[in-house]
């Protein structure tokens, strides 16, 4: 058994010393700033922010509303009857549970939309980034952020980015607005 374990250890090193012969060369890539940087990164930023703002628009109109239907249920609550009150309660009550509703669905298709976008262009930067691998012969590239430590000499996003926009920024386009929304 002895002997096979010495065998085994020998073959071992025989197959990794040339590996540790070959030289190493190891590339960091910030990719979250390289999405962010991105001219589609951009543009998918802008647009998404124009329907955030739109949005807020609709939903504060929409609070507004509510608030001012509660006010005057306010001074006028007390004159109606019991039964009128009673429903025109139970309306603002579903106004503002429909509306707290219809903030979290907003929220969770703007997030939706945002990751879509971001999906896109990674997709598309992940071709560069295996591109400059290859064609500058990188044993490793590795994403900045999960590293506590990195000399910047080895950082690629900068060049990423450029022959990325170089490009047109790929096929990677920001979801359209919703209608409606």
């Amino acid at each position: 058994m002895y002997k096979y374990k010495v065998f085994a250890a020998a073959l071992f090193l025989f197959f990794a010393v040339p590996a540790w012969g070959q030289q190493i060369k190891i590339g960091l890539i910030d990719v979250q700033r390289a999405i962010n940087e991105s001219q589609p990164g951009k543009s998918a930023k802008d647009r998404l922010a124009a329907q955030v703002k739109k949005a807020e628009a609709d939903m504060n109109r929409e609070r507004q509303e509510i608030e001012k239907a509660k006010a005057d249920f306010e001074k006028k609550g007390p004159l109606l009857k019991e039964d009128d009150r009673r429903k025109i309660e139970g309306d603002l009550q579903k106004r503002i549970v429909n509306y707290q509703r219809n903030a979290r669905d907003l929220q969770d298709e703007l997030e939706g939309k945002q990751r879509e976008a971001q999906d896109g262009i990674l997709k598309d930067l992940m071709g560069v980034i295996q591109e400059v691998g290859r064609s500058e012969k990188f044993t490793f590239i590795l994403e900045k952020s999960q590293l506590l430590y990195s000399d910047q000499a080895i950082d690629i996003t900068n060049k990423v980015i450029e022959i990325y926009n170089s490009r047109g920024g790929g096929t990677a386009k920001a979801p359209a607005p919703t209608k409606g929304k």
